[in-house]
């Protein structure tokens, strides 16, 4: 293996890692080691897709975490599989992966969604971290008693 091979090879692994720390860390509540994952430089996370918006900033970003999400929800369970890095160009890349995840909301009854992540990594000092994740759903999820933004359960309609 060329030290070319060796170095693209070692790259994909620690993106794969990378969404391996994210659900981790945002299942358990890790939320200061959880916005470590992304960019300094304006990260975005979009989930408009299931009607939840779209941040901008590791501050907006880690409100919808910390308000949207574990306001409503007693716990969390993502499962990534299926990483797929598309290209890696010096200190950029992309990728998808899969996701199942799974929580109890605290009004009552649970939440279970199947997705992908539409991803953009950027590494910073040596680490790669996200630049942009878009949260892409595959079918329509179960949301228990969720509340939405401004009431509107997108997948009502």
């Amino acid at each position: 293996m060329t030290e070319s091979a060796l170095s693209l090879t070692v790259d994909r692994l620690d993106i794969i890692e990378l969404t391996a720390k994210y659900a981790f860390r945002l299942d358990t509540r890790q939320f200061d080691s959880l916005m470590e994952l992304f960019s300094d430089d304006s990260p975005v996370f979009d989930e408009e897709g299931f009607g939840l918006g779209k941040f901008t900033g590791k501050d907006e970003i880690r409100h919808h975490f910390e308000a949207d999400i574990y306001g409503q929800m007693e716990n969390l369970c993502h499962m990534t599989v299926n990483h797929v890095v598309n290209e890696i160009r010096g200190d950029r890349a992309s990728g998808n992966c899969h996701v199942f995840a799974q929580g109890d909301v605290r009004a009552g009854g649970f939440s279970r969604a199947t997705a992908y992540y539409q991803d953009e990594y950027v590494r910073e000092a040596g680490v790669w971290k996200f630049s942009s994740r878009k949260v892409i759903p595959l079918t329509r999820p179960e949301v228990g008693t969720f509340e939405f933004p401004a009431g509107q359960n997108p997948f009502d309609q």
